[in-house]
Formats: structure tokens, C-alpha cells, sequence
């Protein structure tokens, strides 16, 4: 189950839209994810423990290039669920041979009894795999495992549409986009396709194909945070700064935690100048990334102009010692 299918579930349940459940959602993904990235415990009672560990610094090997690597003390988010839930789950039908391992089977009637969902889990891992080497920074690699997927099963969409996406981090924009209508040939829904398609049509200027894309996203899910996003920073780069308020208002509603979403309505409030509200945001940001140079740029510029000079001052003097270090 994902995430929009545990919508459609609740949804369903509790005779609710699915946009609200999806709102409540988002809000207490979004408040979990805040009160441990403050380092709290979130208990959930009769279910479980949102917490915080600490692994030890330690050694490593790179499997690729046998040497060594020094792991820092890394902060790893926890799941520690608590009785209630351990006994509805171990109240479960019993477990299936099958999932309790492989078991020794003649090579020709495995190959005879072999399923299309064990192709499908098959394909699912080579997916998985491909997008661990992509966020690696492997992109050669996991073009190639991509390309993989698709002499297996060429229609499928993920697959073509991540094959664009590896393309367009390379700056191969032609071909990234041959891929993106590919994909969006066989499933024209396809969401993620078609934001990464918007994506690219901004790098490209092509601001009203971009725009199309965003909308047809949103006509499906008004919540989408990446649409949101990339919609509001497109309707500052045309200078239509009201619709990036109301849209990346949006945004900040779905996830609270994203900082360069305050530093677009900042953006955007400067250039309708409600100052206060572009200064609440800049702050905002700065919460979240203290050293973020453009935040005092702007509230420095801010500052100017309503003739506060001291806080002008102070304001360009720590985006200058950012930018310098």
C-alpha cells in the first residue's frame, strides 16, 4: 500500500473526500517528521514510537573501490512499534510456505510455474536498484539499468520516465525529452512524468507547455507538492506574483519542512512589497537553514529600503561572510 492508496482507503471508510484525508495526512506526516528533526519521541498510543538513534561513527568499505571509508555519527529516524500493535500482527493467518523461503524445486517446473508478479517483483528490484545508483550520483549506471527494464517490458512508463529524468541530469535535454512524451504516450496520467516534464520545459523556456503540465497535475492531485512548488516559482519567473503566493501557500501546507518554499513566497512578497509577510518567511527559512546567504540578502535589502540601516548593515555583513566562506 502507498501513500495514495492509503488515501483512497481512509478516504473510503470514513465517507470523507480524499482531499481532506490527503490534507490530514500531509499535516501529520509533515508534524512527525518536524518533532524528530527537533530530536522528540512521537508517541502514537496503542501503536507505536516515532523516534530518533544515533549510529556510532565507524568504518566502511566502498564495495566499488575496496578502500575504506570513515562513517560520521549519522541521526537515523526509528519506528518502535508497541504491544497492541505486535499482537494484531502476530494474530495474522499463519505464514505461507512461500514466505518462509525457497524451497527445492526441479529447475523445468520452476521455469513452468514461474508468475507474472514474480516478473513484476523482479522488475521492481532492478527499479529499486536503478534508483539507488541514480542518487549516488551513477547516473551512467543506472541509464544502463533502466535500459535494462525496458528490453524486458518497453512499455513500461516508470521506467521511460526515469530513463528522462537520468538524461535531463546530464543536461541531454532533446533526449530527455523524446523519453518524457515516450512515457507519457503509454500512460498520459503519468503525474511524475509530467512534472518532470514541466521541469524541464522551464529550463527550456517553454513556460506555457510547463504551465499545461502543472495544471493537468493538479486537476488530479490540487496537492502534489512538486507542482505546486515548480508552478509557483514559474509564476514568479513571468512575474505573476499573486498566483505564486496562492500556489506556493499551497505547497507550504502540504510540507512545512521544505525551506526553499519560504524562500520563494519571500521572493514573491518582496515584489508585491508586504514586507512583513516576505520578512516572516525569511526568518522562516533561516530556522531551517541558518546559512542561507539569499535569506539576509533579502531581508538586508528589506531593511534598506524602510530605512532601518543598523539591520540593513547587519543583514549584508552575514551574506557576505557566507558567500566568502
Amino acid at each position: 500500500m502507498n501513500r495514495d492508496s492509503l488515501v483512497n482507503e481512509v478516504a473510503s471508510s470514513l465517507q470523507v473526500s480524499r482531499r481532506k484525508v490527503r490534507v490530514v495526512l500531509n499535516g501529520f506526516l509533515s508534524e512527525v517528521t518536524e518533532a524528530m528533526h527537533r530530536d522528540e519521541r512521537v508517541n502514537l498510543h496503542r501503536f507505536g514510537a516515532f523516534n530518533v538513534k544515533i549510529r556510532k561513527a565507524r568504518t566502511a568499505r566502498d564495495l566499488n573501490t575496496n578502500v575504506e571509508l570513515r562513517l560520521d555519527d549519522r541521526h537515523l529516524p526509528h519506528f518502535n512499534p508497541f504491544d497492541t500493535l505486535k499482537d494484531i500482527v502476530a494474530r495474522q493467518s499463519p505464514v505461507s510456505e512461500e514466505q518462509t523461503g525457497p524451497v527445492a524445486v526441479d529447475p523445468e517446473v520452476r521455469q513452468v510455474e514461474e508468475t507474472p508478479r514474480e516478473r513484476s517483483d523482479d522488475l521492481s528490484a532492478m527499479l529499486a536498484r536503478a534508483e539507488v545508483l541514480a542518487n549516488k550520483g551513477k547516473i551512467e549506471q543506472a541509464i544502463q539499468q533502466y535500459k535494462r527494464i525496458l528490453e524486458r517490458q518497453p512499455r513500461h512508463v516508470t521506467a521511460t520516465g526515469c530513463l528522462g529524468r537520468m538524461h535531463f541530469r546530464l543536461g541531454a535535454q532533446e533526449t530527455a525529452l523524446d523519453h518524457y512524451n515516450r512515457a507519457l504516450g503509454n500512460d498520459p496520467g503519468h503525474l511524475e512524468t509530467l512534472v518532470d516534464r514541466a521541469e524541464l520545459f522551464v529550463e527550456m523556456g517553454q513556460y506555457e507547455d510547463a504551465r499545461a503540465d502543472l495544471h493537468r497535475v493538479l486537476e488530479h492531485d490540487p496537492y502534489s507538492f512538486r507542482a505546486c512548488y515548480l508552478l509557483g516559482v514559474l509564476y514568479i519567473t513571468i512575474g505573476t506574483y499573486d498566483d505564486a503566493i496562492r500556489v506556493l501557500s499551497r505547497a507550504l501546507d502540504v510540507d512545512r519542512t521544505k525551506a526553499e518554499v519560504h524562500l520563494q513566497l519571500g521572493k514573491a512578497y518582496c515584489h508585491v512589497e508586504k514586507h512583513e509577510e516576505a520578512i516572516e518567511h525569511f526568518e522562516a527559512l533561516l530556522r531551517h537553514d541558518p546559512r542561507n546567504e539569499q535569506a539576509y540578502r533579502y531581508l538586508g535589502t528589506i531593511y534598506d529600503k524602510s530605512k532601518q540601516a543598523d539591520k540593513a548593515l547587519e543583514m549584508y555583513r552575514k551574506s557576505n561572510e557566507i558567500g566568502l566562506a
